[in-house]
């Protein structure tokens, strides 16, 4: 059964590295033993399993997981089905400059639930008064603010300096750092010119090739909250670019704080017009109070339905709903598809 310190342990790592990878055991058995609902997760220089019983299994099977699919099934030769999620924690956007474009650009980036960091050198420009909504301001030159910020996979930067000097400086720092996007705002001569510039200081095409410069998508925008819909349009257009899964934190923190059995149910696959996607998770506790959704109606209800047998039943299960017949009437989905969900029983007693 699933432990509360390897959840303990997977929480601290995605919070830490802002990224894990969760390979669940959806069907299966080894050695004669089923195993549908084991564990294994994987960040930045760490893996941990949930059962050291059947570490061998792990072996066998860990090299033929591809980590640079996102979230996705995989079906082994033995009838082994895998669940590899890859997981994020909250997107961060560090806004480099607090001018005309940083404010409706924050102010929708926080309505899109980013973790907003703004830097500027000018205190007018980089206070909580402007900007209430980033949980990080730094008022200091941008070479040493971009020292304080934290770099990894789930970091997003927006250059809208005041000038190519300091957006030279941003971009130096940030290619030679972990990031998942970069976008430089500016007109084409002063594109060119930074460009230009980090070429002839032995930065790699490649590298340079990753920043979004013009920034944004093009659809024509004018204002600077036009402007801040295209950026965070191709920003999102980047970021869901693989299938990405989330953990809510009020889902985090109630298996961390609940010591009674629960059942996770998780959407690993979706065919047709399902109503979210792989990786949308509910917690269903044992007293029949759920957090989460899968996605409401007639289905959810199936689910939580289902999800309160396996209380007594005390196992992991795998279960498709088909919404392509006439089961789709009943379940409120005419509209076609079908989904698999798998319920994944947490139990905390270790003996």
């Amino acid at each position: 059964m699933m432990k509360k310190k390897f959840y303990e342990s997977l929480f601290k790592k995605l919070k830490l590295n802002k990224e894990v990878f969760i390979v669940t055991v959806i069907e299966g058995e080894y050695e004669g033993k089923n195993i549908a609902g084991q564990k294994l997760f994987k960040s930045k220089g760490f893996m941990s399993i949930e059962d050291d019983n059947i570490k061998n299994f792990w072996n066998e099977i860990f090299n033929k997981i591809d980590f640079n699919k996102g979230t996705y099934v995989l079906e082994l030769d033995n009838s082994i089905k895998l669940f590899i999620e890859y997981i994020i924690g909250q997107p961060n956007l560090i806004v480099c400059g607090g001018g005309h474009v940083a404010l409706p650009l924050c102010q929708m980036a926080d309505l899109l639930e980013f973790d907003i960091t703004v830097i500027d050198n000018r205190e007018e420009f980089a206070s909580k008064e402007r900007f209430p909504m980033a949980s990080n301001i730094i008022c200091k030159d941008f070479k040493e603010a971009l020292n304080e910020v934290e770099f990894n996979k789930n970091s997003y930067f927006v250059i809208v300096t005041r000038g190519h000097k300091y957006d030279q400086q941003c971009l130096e720092i940030i290619l030679e750092n972990d990031f998942y996007y970069v976008g430089m705002i500016g007109s084409k001569g002063k594109v060119k010119f930074v460009i230009n510039s980090l070429l002839e200081n032995g930065y790699p095409k490649e590298d340079i090739d990753k920043v979004h410069t013009p920034i944004g998508l093009s659809i024509g925008a004018k204002t600077p909250a036009e402007v801040a819909v295209s950026i965070l349009s191709e920003i999102i257009q980047t970021k869901n670019e693989k299938i990405i899964s989330t953990i809510p934190d009020n889902i985090s923190d109630s298996i961390l704080n609940t010591s009674e059995p629960m059942v996770l149910a998780t959407i690993i696959e979706k065919h047709g017009s399902g109503p979210r996607d792989p990786g949308t998770k509910m917690l269903i506790n044992k007293n029949g109070e759920f957090i989460g959704t899968v996605g409401g109606g007639s289905v959810e209800y199936s689910v939580y339905k289902r999800a309160l047998k396996l209380f007594d039943e005390k196992k992991s299960i795998l279960e498709e709903y088909n919404l392509s017949n006439s089961d789709s009437a009943k379940l409120g989905m005419v509209c076609g598809g079908h989904i698999k969900v798998f319920f994944e029983f947490i139990d905390y007693d270790d003996n």
